[in-house]
């Protein structure tokens, strides 16, 4: 893949800081020529290409050449989608995402192999796993990669920083930039100093994306993507702000990253993204207005207490596949300077759960983003859990939406994993003319087994925490999909993906009913609409 020079990057980075999207970046798409050409083209338009992006061999990052005014670069972009080389263009805006910051807890640091309850990790590793021949990469502020717990197990071709658009993903030494080296040690430390990784024999990827003021579509988007057919595991540990008041989602070229990668990367298996659910639930929040957990192509994880319940801060939603030990434990792991350090939270969840899954690989090389899906399912211990009441599908299966299906088991994971006969290709049904609350998909001949089930609409309400969303399969299962946030005074929840897990493994025939109801008494009725645009299952 060529490159352009580092300049390039630097005066970006400079421009992004300064500047938000009203002074003009804009990422475009730009088909069928090299480079030089593609900048001619570009500039025809009153366009310069200012970079490449490092995950895509014809989109380019941009700025107008002169200010207009925004009626006249609306006019603009319109006509340049009418040349055909130029197939996609739109305008970049800022936002900002947030570490899952660890929880601060007392005690003694504790090896991750000795939480309670037990994952049984050490026992998967007793049976002949590390994660060898595994990839995954810790997409965060960056990783201490000299430090003498994981120097060895770094990789700099599947590394990049995406911060200084440098090869080294380096943080700066601070208190507030070891958040992805404690990470990333949770994941791959080689028992040097601070102890061993979950997955200790696998390849690690850095990839550096936290680290600035704010982020936008187009630099998110490429460090998702990036090095899709070398990298087996995203392990993500941030997200939109954590406050009970939030509700934000990856933009357009960030979810078209996360889709392609789930359904292409890895050669066609699938990469897995492993999402922490979040440390919201002191605040009221609730990971199903995290559109990064709440999405079909994400794997999220919950975590409990030592007690095996879910952990005060804990966010759960009906997309959490199953929970993680260690929710008021110290965990000890890597720090800057090659010093040990020790985490919490649920960015630890997505740490130990990403090394799980690469346990799993190692296993079977051959499964795909959904088989590890099944897998996890079937595995997953809810005996293990306490505090909770479990509802149980149609399927049998025991499911909550703070641990999803139960604790992580590591040894039976692997276990299954070895002799596990792949799934098969996806099966989708559709409905998209949804005019009630009852959703007829007796029609619905491709999917025999459910996985996932994902409502796309809209809920118009003038204080949209005060509405709460359930369904109900035909079966009789009920999944709360959209919770009360009381803190949460916001106006509307617009295009939203509602994701559940519930359903694993039921039959999707027959009426769904979905129930949308208002806590707040509202004098104008008109003020609280719902507008559905599609109700979709996959499954086998």
């Amino acid at each position: 893949m060529k490159y352009f020079p580092l300049i390039f990057g630097v005066f970006f980075v400079s421009f992004i800081l300064c500047n938000d999207y009203e002074d003009g970046l804009f990422l475009a798409r730009i088909t069928g020529f090299d480079d030089f050409d593609a900048r001619i083209i570009g500039r025809r338009y009153g366009f310069e290409a200012l970079r490449k992006l490092q995950s895509y061999d014809d989109v380019y990052i941009g700025r107008r050449l002169q200010r207009r005014k925004r009626s006249i670069e609306d006019e603009i972009l319109s006509d340049m989608l009418f040349n055909h080389q130029l197939t996609f263009i739109s305008k970049l805006y800022r936002f900002s995402r947030y570490k899952r910051t660890p929880v601060t807890m007392k005690g003694t640091p504790i090896h991750l192999w000795n939480l309670l309850p037990s994952m049984r990790i050490r026992e998967a590793w007793e049976a002949g796993f590390n994660a060898s021949r595994v990839t995954v990469a810790v997409v965060d502020d960056g990783v201490d990669v000299a430090h003498v717990d994981l120097r060895t197990a770094f990789s700099p071709d599947v590394s990049f920083d995406f911060v200084k658009f440098g090869s080294l993903p380096i943080p700066a030494v601070s208190k507030d930039t070891q958040h992805g080296t404690q990470c990333a040690g949770l994941v791959a430390m080689e028992g040097n100093q601070c102890g061993l990784g979950v997955g200790h024999g696998a390849t690690l990827g850095a990839i550096r994306l936290l680290g600035q003021d704010t982020l936008n579509d187009a630099l998110e988007g490429d460090a998702l993507a990036f090095q899709k057919n070398l990298i087996d595991i995203y392990s993500v540990s941030w997200g939109p702000k954590d406050d009970g008041l939030t509700a934000e989602k990856p933009a357009t070229f960030t979810q078209e990253a996360i889709r392609n990668g789930a359904i292409h990367g890895r050669k066609g298996l699938g990469n897995i993204f492993v999402w922490a659910s979040g440390n919201g639930g002191i605040n009221g929040d609730n990971c199903a207005l995290d559109g990064y957990v709440s999405n079909e192509y994400t794997i999220s994880f919950g975590v409990v207490d030592s007690t095996g319940a879910p952990a005060s801060y804990a966010e759960g939603c009906s997309s959490v596949l199953a929970a993680v030990s260690g929710g008021d434990s110290m965990i000890q792991t890597t720090g800057l300077e090659s010093k040990c350090s020790v985490i919490s939270g649920s960015s630890a969840s997505a740490a130990i759960a990403s090394g799980v899954i690469a346990l799993a690989l190692e296993a079977n090389p051959t499964l795909s983003q959904r088989d590890i899906q099944h897998l996890i399912v079937h595995t997953a211990n809810p005996s293990a859990i306490r505090d909770i009441t479990f509802s149980e599908n149609a399927a049998g299966l025991k499911f909550h939406p703070s641990v999803g299906f139960g604790l992580l088991d590591a040894q039976k994971l692997v276990e299954r994993a070895a002799t596990w006969q792949n799934v098969g290709e996806q099966k989708v049904c559709r409905k998209t003319k949804l005019l009630s609350g009852d959703i007829d998909v007796t029609d619905c001949i491709d999917v025999t087994r459910t996985e996932r089930v994902i409502l796309t609409g809209s809920v118009i309400h003038p204080h949209r925490g005060q509405v709460r969303m359930h369904i109900e399969s035909p079966h009789g299962t009920v999944s709360e999909l959209l919770p009360l946030r009381s803190k949460d005074e916001s106006s509307d929840l617009l295009e939203w993906d509602f994701v559940s897990v519930h359903f694993f493994g039921e039959s999707p025939k027959g009426v769904w009913k979905l129930k949308v109801i208002s806590e707040e008494d509202l004098r104008d009725p008109e003020s609280f609409r719902v507008k559905l645009t599609e109700f979709k299952i996959t499954g086998t």
